[in-house]
Formats: C-alpha cells, structure tokens, sequence
C-alpha cells in the first residue's frame, strides 16, 4: 500500500512539474493581400442571399443567379502603383447587370494588413464591395459581396466569385 501510494505522488509530482505550456509560431506568415488583388477579374458566380430569410430560418435563403443573366461578362481590373498601393481601376460589364455605379476611377482599400473593405471611386462617387475571404486569392479566386439596404437595414446581399484571367 505504501508503494502505491509513493507511486501516485511521484506521478502526480511527475504530471505538474512535467506540463509546460507550448510555444507555437504563427499559424501563418503574412499575406499580401492588396498584391494579390492586383489583376483583372472574370465573374464566374452571383449568388443572391435574402438576409431577411436568413434571419428568419426560412428555407429557401440563397439562389445562384449566374445564369439568369449575362453575368459572366463582367470583368474587373485593379491596378496598384509602383509602392505597391492601390491605384486604379476599370471595370468592363459587357452584357452583365452592373454590380456597381462606375466603370473605371481609383481603388482603395481600408486597410492594407488585412482589408475587409474596397472602395471603389470616381469623382465624388463612392462604391464599396466587402471582401468575402481571403483563402482563394492564392489559388486565383477573389470573393466579394455588395449590400443592399432599406432603411439602414441589409435587404439583400449578392455574393461574387470572380476568377483571376
């Protein structure tokens, strides 16, 4: 009895001592994302999200509308400077519904670590788009999603998936 004892102090002696909490490194090294959204642009998806069926837990809360129109004509460019900063940008609609109100100006974004927002603009007119994901930059696919809103309050949001040409 007296060795179980020893023993069971000896491991739980073993067990505080012994845990140590780990050190680990970034899960990721930087990403540049304004680089990477350097490029033109094809639309490949629009899908329609009505926010208020969302909310509600109605079923029916997306539809993929990419076919209903020409949508799929729609090609974005943006440009950066010789800094690496956004510069300008042209967007080409073709036979595509116009997903904003201007089609060239200049582009920012609000922040260059990790921006969530791109303005796009010409003269006093201001559009933004909100970046949808990050994670299909690197592999050519940018996200972006415009809200419509009554009121202040989000009626209904067009997702874009385009594709880098």
């Amino acid at each position: 009895m007296k060795a179980l004892k020893y023993l069971l102090i000896a491991l739980c002696t073993v067990a505080f001592f012994g845990c140590k909490p780990e050190k680990f490194g970034p899960i990721t090294s930087n990403v540049a994302v304004v680089k990477q959204l350097q490029g033109t642009w094809g639309l490949t998806k629009v899908v329609q999200v009505d926010q208020d069926a969302k909310t509600k837990g109605f079923p029916y809360k997306e539809l993929d509308i990419t076919n209903v129109y020409a949508y799929k004509d729609l090609v974005i460019a943006l440009q950066l400077d010789a800094l690496g900063n956004p510069s300008t940008f042209t967007i080409t609609n073709g036979n595509a519904p116009k997903i904003v109100d201007l089609t060239s100006g200049n582009w920012s974004v609000d922040q260059n670590l990790a921006p969530t927002t791109i303005a796009l603009k010409n003269g006093t007119v201001t559009n933004a788009l909100s970046l949808g994901s990050y994670t299909g930059l690197s592999s050519g696919k940018l996200y972006l999603v415009r809200n419509k809103s009554i009121n202040g309050k989000v009626i209904l949001s067009y997702q874009y998936e385009f594709t880098k040409k």
